[in-house]
């Protein structure tokens, strides 16, 4: 078969580098006609977010172009994160530019771009040179159906999309199942710079896209899937793409877990962002003894950016967690800084997970069978677990709409976390049981012949 090289361009969060360079390994180990070339672009003030980029080295048809890490300084001006993050790309775009014209008339050829959610800017790039470009989209597939439904009332019915926040009554989204309280559609989507300068342009690039790739699958989002309009180039759901477990036996928490039964240790875990005040880490902890339960808690330190920066690591838990906190729970769990999510997830020992949503991470605890306590704190994560809890029943609620982009966001209180954690930590819950039925088909869809298997190798026949 004719030997096909395709481009990756990631977005350097951690949450999304990742799962792309996941997707070029599964395409590259799948189908040995298959080469990878993946640009990593590095965001200033990031130390992790393109790590796992670094220690790959278990393919020889993957091939890393490393851009060097620029002056923070430059995008000082970035009224968010987010903004940070499309300046940084935007200033990669010549360089991409010549990177693909000298690999265009190379050998090898490029056959397609396959870009992050955020690089949708890429896709000029492969306009110039005639190449097809496919957008992998890291997020769910019922949180591309609300992009695409509010771009359309936007662009085809004129509506203001940030006057939704103020909606009398809940939204009538397609994607999902269930009518959407306002409260749980995030900033991004409804405040009107994030939205119009980002969000919406991203949505209209879609549209223009050879095709979509989503890291889910249809036996999970079979409802979302067949929301999208006629609008909509091909989806193709080749997920669930989970990071491969790193050798870690050294790891205090792992060796910790060998030692306790299973599914009786809680993990609390926020992550690459997450953070609390001191306040809030207090209602936590009191929850957590409360509870009587096992526990692994991965607590950090808020950036002195707050939400625009990324958590480290505290010198000393007292200085946040109440009195005598560490020595009355000594025998009971561990609080810890950065933790390895998936190695404890994948342990038998594990029985619950309080998440702050990300997409990511509610696939690793499908894929491993544990059930989730919903807690968002930023980006899409409200709507996350709205569809965990409300739409498919895989998890419980602390919260759908804790949201720190929130100035006024109060504190949810011991009483509340208690009750979310011992009803995720429920041996015989409901959700539990369907839980370890969707781990099941999340596994199958991977298999030869599963669902989304069949779906990467049509997305291998388009392109070619």
């Amino acid at each position: 078969m004719e030997k096909l090289n395709l481009f990756f361009i990631l977005t350097p969060f951690m949450g999304h580098a990742g799962q792309l360079v996941e997707l070029a390994r599964h395409m590259v180990k799948t189908f040995d006609h298959i080469t990878a070339t993946v640009l990593v672009i590095k965001l200033p003030g990031d130390k992790i977010g393109t790590d796992y980029t670094d220690s790959f080295t278990d393919h020889t048809r993957i091939n890393f172009i490393h851009f060097p890490p620029m002056d923070l300084h430059l995008f000082q001006h970035c009224p968010t994160l987010g903004f940070r993050v499309d300046a940084v790309i935007n200033h990669h775009k010549p360089i991409i530019r010549d990177l693909v014209a000298s690999a265009a008339t190379g050998p090898g050829p490029v056959g397609a771009l396959i870009v992050d959610m955020f690089c949708t800017t890429m896709t000029d790039v492969a306009k110039e040179f005639n190449l097809p470009a496919y957008v992998f989209f890291t997020s769910n597939a019922a949180f591309l159906g609300i992009m695409f439904h509010f771009q359309t009332l936007q662009d085809e019915l004129g509506q203001d999309i940030s006057e939704l926040s103020h909606s009398p009554t809940e939204l009538q989204v397609p994607s999902y199942a269930n009518p959407v309280p306002p409260t749980v559609v995030p900033n991004v989507l409804l405040d009107r710079d994030q939205w119009s300068k980002r969000f919406l342009r991203y949505a209209r690039k879609y549209r223009e896209a050879n095709g979509i790739i989503v890291n889910t699958f249809q036996e999970l989002e079979h409802h979302a899937l067949r929301s999208y309009d006629g609008n909509t180039p091909p989806v193709y759901t080749v997920g669930p793409l989970i990071k491969p477990k790193k050798p870690t036996p050294d790891h205090k928490v792992l060796q910790w877990l060998k030692g306790q039964p299973e599914s009786s240790v809680l993990l609390l875990c926020f992550g690459s962002r997450g953070w609390f005040g001191v306040d809030q880490v207090r209602e936590i902890a009191v929850a957590i003894e409360r509870s009587g339960c096992q526990f692994i808690w991965s607590l950090r330190r808020p950036s002195p950016e707050k939400l625009n920066g990324f958590p480290d690591e505290y010198a000393d838990y007292n200085e946040v967690l109440p009195d005598g906190f560490l020595e009355r729970t000594a025998e009971k769990g561990k609080v810890v800084g950065w933790v390895p999510q998936a190695e404890v997830m994948a342990d038998v020992a594990t029985g619950g997970f309080v998440s702050h949503c990300g997409w990511n991470s509610l696939l690793e605890s499908i894929w491993y069978g544990i059930p989730v306590a919903t807690w968002p704190i930023y980006a899409e994560q409200q709507l996350d677990a709205f569809q965990m809890v409300k739409d498919l029943g895989l998890g419980v609620e602390i919260s759908l709409d804790y949201n720190q982009m929130n100035k006024d966001q109060q504190l949810v209180s011991a009483e509340t976390i208690e009750k979310g954690i011992r009803e995720v930590m429920d041996r015989n819950s409901a959700v539990r049981a369907k839980v370890k039925e969707m781990s099941a088909k999340s596994r199958m869809a991977m298999e030869e012949g599963g669902s989304s298997f069949e779906s990467l190798r049509r997305l291998v026949e388009d392109i070619m």
